[in-house]
């Protein structure tokens, strides 16, 4: 019992010096009061200062995931209007070509490469049929020069077998001087090439010379481009054969 009152009178006597202090030694308050003043305003800034950074943090990346939101739909528009800028400029080189060739020419759009009568050839899908007077054997041509012949005819659709397809044999001649020029018939090959055979001429043809229609036969106009001479034979095509995407199509005589 002895124990317990003095430790009772000991804990009164201490508050009631730890009372007295500030009234009587103000000095001495404030020095006791500086450690723990100091360590609180320390701690506080620490915690605004987090708090703050997390805040900014926070609202930086929500700016930045808008900006590359923004970003996203600005390059998908570019996008679009680049490629609306290039459709149109290829509408309007299609429909040059046809006002210069008058009506005996029917536009057509590529849909798709290969068809029913494909079967591993070179073979072009295009949206005009025999609704529109495409019919088979026609001629077939884009601004760059031959492309092939009709091979397939439906009502909306027709397919086309391109000059390097085996099937398609075209009567040419290499621009030169004179009577002699080179002549001679197209050959398709398997990796798209095309070949000239059964030449005759007295006159050699010059490297990157024109090869063009000579007529013969009646099946394709004179003077059409066919490709570029390539020596020993060889042509290239002057269509770009796998990515041609206006094609114009003889009407019938």
């Amino acid at each position: 019992m002895k124990k317990g009152r003095s430790a009772t009178v000991a804990v009164i006597a201490s508050a009631a010096v730890l009372a007295a202090v500030p009234v009587f030694f103000p000095d001495v308050a404030v020095e006791l009061a500086y450690p723990v003043e100091r360590a609180w305003r320390t701690a506080s800034r620490a915690i605004s200062v987090r708090v703050a950074g997390a805040v900014r943090g926070a609202e930086s990346r929500a700016e930045n995931a808008r900006l590359r939101r923004e970003l996203a739909a600005l390059a998908v528009e570019r996008d679009e209007i680049m490629r609306l800028e290039a459709e149109n400029a290829r509408l309007r080189r299609a429909l040059g070509y046809v006002e210069r060739a008058g009506a005996q020419w029917i536009a057509a759009g590529r849909m798709s490469s290969g068809g029913a009568a494909a079967a591993g050839r070179p073979i072009l899908r295009v949206d005009k049929g025999s609704l529109a007077g495409v019919e088979e054997g026609a001629v077939v041509v884009s601004a760059e020069g031959l492309v092939g012949v009709v091979a397939s005819v439906t009502p909306h659709t027709a397919e086309i077998a391109t000059v390097a397809d085996r099937s398609v044999h075209v009567a040419c001649e290499v621009e030169g001087e004179g009577e002699g020029r080179l002549r001679g018939i197209t050959f398709g090959g398997d990796d798209g090439a095309i070949e000239l055979r059964h030449l005759s001429g007295a006159n050699g043809a010059p490297p990157r010379a024109r090869v063009v229609t000579s007529g013969a036969g009646g099946v394709f106009p004179r003077g059409i481009a066919v490709g570029v001479w390539l020596g020993d034979g060889m042509v290239q095509p002057s269509a770009a054969l796998s990515s041609v995407e206006d094609v114009f199509i003889r009407r019938a005589q």
